[in-house]
């Protein structure tokens, strides 16, 4: 059960730093909106990882691993968010 609210916390956490991605590139110059477009790719790829690592961990039978690689994204997301919100 914690692997699979894992997942889905990783997903939904995926999504939205992806969704507050796209509203700061409202009014940005071309250089910043491909910035952000750089930022929003290895945002998926990060979240992608956590959840194919998930479930590659929890096929092997390690349910406690599985979940720390599930979840590591959401950490790795809120740290980042605390650090813009630092400046």
């Amino acid at each position: 059960m914690k692997l699979l609210l894992a997942m889905i916390c990783t997903v939904l956490t995926t999504l939205t730093a992806i969704v507050f991605c796209l509203a700061g590139g409202a009014n940005s110059t071309p250089e910043q909106i491909r910035a952000l477009k750089l930022w929003m790719a290895l945002i998926s790829l990060l979240g992608t990882a956590g959840v194919v690592a998930g479930i590659f961990l929890a096929r092997a039978g390690q349910p406690g691993a599985a979940a720390i690689a599930a979840i590591a994204p959401t950490v790795v997301y809120c740290i980042i968010i605390a650090v813009a919100l630092l400046k």
